[in-house]
């Protein structure tokens, strides 16, 4: 599983224009721009997180301040929850979906979250890396991407309207955007994950298309019960 399509770096996800083509297949069409209820939709979804991502920050509750998620090697935040459920739902309202974002549970969001930082922790235990020379050509090369103005159709401007505003609300300029430490944390994450892949295939335990790697994270989260705790009192604070 190469990282070679233009990959939107949002919080704690890294969606690759793969996926977002696919998700919104239902509703793209030839054109080459993205239409006003699109923009709309985007530009109001980032406003909504930053003034949540914002409202975290000004909250000194204790219980909000411990990580949502205790793992063996890793947490996760309220923040990056935050952030990763706002982008579930902005995603979902983009397909024009009639599943209601409010119907996917917090503690499903959280399993996902959770199944990426285990499939990361795995590959490092097998002894994957990622040079941050690795790091820096994937970002060059989706920067390319971003700007390559053959690189047409509305799925495609769909992810620059995203990125844009995912820029935005960070405060930061472009160049520090993709410099900044989080932002090559995801990549990192991305490229070790994509390494597991390959090798899984390499040695026959799962298929090219990727048809079971869903059921090998799943295993992982399974066998990481009770070895990860979760904050339920950070959700409600």
């Amino acid at each position: 599983m190469k990282i070679n399509k233009l990959t939107v770096v949002m919080g704690g996800a890294c969606l690759s224009l793969l996926l977002i083509g696919s998700a919104f297949a239902s509703t793209a069409s030839n054109a080459s721009s993205v239409s006003t209820s699109k923009t709309g939709i985007i530009s109001s979804s980032f406003d909504d997180l930053k003034a949540k991502l914002e409202q975290e920050k000004s909250n000194k509750n204790v219980a909000s301040a411990a990580p949502l998620v205790q793992g063996e090697d890793f947490q996760i935040s309220k923040q990056d929850f935050v952030f990763y459920k706002s982008n579930m739902d902005m995603i979902n309202k983009l397909q024009d979906n009639k599943i209601a974002p409010s119907s996917i549970s917090d503690d499903a969001l959280i399993d996902e979250m959770v199944k990426k930082e285990l499939t990361v922790s795995h590959a490092k235990k097998l002894g994957l890396q990622v040079s941050p020379q690795e790091v820096d050509a994937v970002i060059q090369k989706e920067r390319s991407l971003l700007s390559d103005p053959s690189i047409t159709g509305e799925n495609n401007e769909t992810v620059r309207e995203i990125m844009k505003h995912r820029i935005r609300i960070t405060g930061l300029s472009e160049d520090d955007f993709w410099k900044s430490n989080e932002t090559k944390k995801e990549y990192e994450k991305a490229l070790l994950m994509g390494k597991l892949f390959d090798k899984l295939v390499a040695e026959g335990k799962i298929e090219k298309d990727g048809a079971r790697f869903g059921d090998f994270q799943k295993s992982l989260l399974d066998s990481a019960k009770g070895k990860t705790t979760v904050n339920k009192n950070a959700l409600n604070n």
